[in-house]
Order: structure tokens, then C-alpha cells, then sequence
């Protein structure tokens, strides 16, 4: 029995001599929204068709008059050259149009907007589209684009990543 006590004694005696840290939680706005649905994923959504249907009007629509493209390429804030204004971007498109067989089909599109703590938002889809060359030949390109969504609910930039092989492919 003493060398319980004696035991116990000493165990008490080393918690009590053991120093406490003393645990602060600070608790801050540090979280965003993530969502699949609503008006931001909306406008990415009628984007990407109208892109996918030539509509270039309504593609035009959703952008800020300001908006820059960046594809393939990382956006710079001191090369201001790689951005491409929409208006010259879909004029290429429609140059690309001229080589398809018709319109691009989507599938598998999965769409998200972003909400950041400072309300700043940040759309992204992922998307397979493919098409016919006027020769009949199939081309295909997964394409991941990011998109920013300004204040007014227009697209202020796009930076769409994806695969240029078959695009190519569309002007030999």
C-alpha cells in the first residue's frame, strides 16, 4: 500500500510540475463558399454555351468591357501583352468556326463559383468538348477555364487551360 502512495505522490507531483500550455483560439472570417448553383454559376454556364453555339453575342454579353483572355498561358501583371481583349478573341473564333463541321458538342461540364472571405469570386468549369472538321475527322479537348466574376455579375477575365493538339489539327 506504501508504495502506491508513494507512486501516486510522484505521478502528482510531476503533472503538477509540468507546465500548462494555455490554448487561445482566435476565430476569423478565413472561409469562402464554394457552390454549383446560382446566378454566378448561371452566367459561367449561358458563357460556355453560347461559346459552344457560336452565339458570339450573347458570349460577348457576359464579359466585363474590360475582360482579357489568357489561354494556355499564366496571366502577368507585368506583360501586359498576353491577355487578349474578347472582341479579338472571338473574332479568331469565328475563323475557327469556318474550319468545324457544324457546332461543338459539351459533356461532362461541371461547374463552381468561388466565394472568397473578401466577397471576391472565382467561377471555374471543366468541360469535353468535341467536333468535326470539314473533312469529317473528330476533334476533342477537355478544357478547364477560371474565370473572375466582377461586382456588376460579369466575367472580368477567363483563363482557360486545355489540350491544343486537336485544335490544331483543324487548320491542316
Amino acid at each position: 500500500m506504501k508504495k502506491l502512495l508513494v507512486g501516486i505522490l510522484v505521478l502528482a507531483s510531476m503533472i503538477a510540475c509540468t507546465s500548462q500550455e494555455t490554448k487561445t483560439e482566435v476565430k476569423t472570417e478565413t472561409t469562402g463558399t464554394v457552390t454549383a448553383s446560382g446566378p454566378d454559376v448561371d452566367l459561367i454556364k449561358k458563357s460556355i454555351t453560347a461559346f459552344a453555339n457560336g452565339d458570339w453575342a450573347t458570349y460577348a454579353s457576359t464579359y466585363a468591357d474590360t475582360a482579357k483572355s489568357y489561354h494556355n498561358i499564366w496571366p502577368s501583371n507585368t506583360d501586359t501583352t498576353v491577355g487578349v481583349k474578347i472582341p479579338v478573341l472571338i473574332e479568331g473564333f469565328k475563323k475557327q468556326r469556318e474550319l468545324m463541321d457544324g457546332k461543338l458538342t459539351m459533356g461532362g461540364a461541371i461547374y463552381e463559383v468561388v466565394t472568397m472571405p473578401d466577397g471576391s469570386k472565382y467561377g471555374h468549369v471543366w468541360v469535353d468538348f468535341t467536333w468535326k472538321n470539314k473533312k469529317g475527322e473528330v476533334g476533342k479537348s477537355v478544357l478547364f477555364d477560371s474565370y473572375g466574376i466582377n461586382k456588376d455579375g460579369k466575367i472580368s477575365y477567363e483563363w482557360p487551360i486545355y489540350d491544343t493538339k486537336d485544335v490544331v489539327r483543324l487548320a491542316q
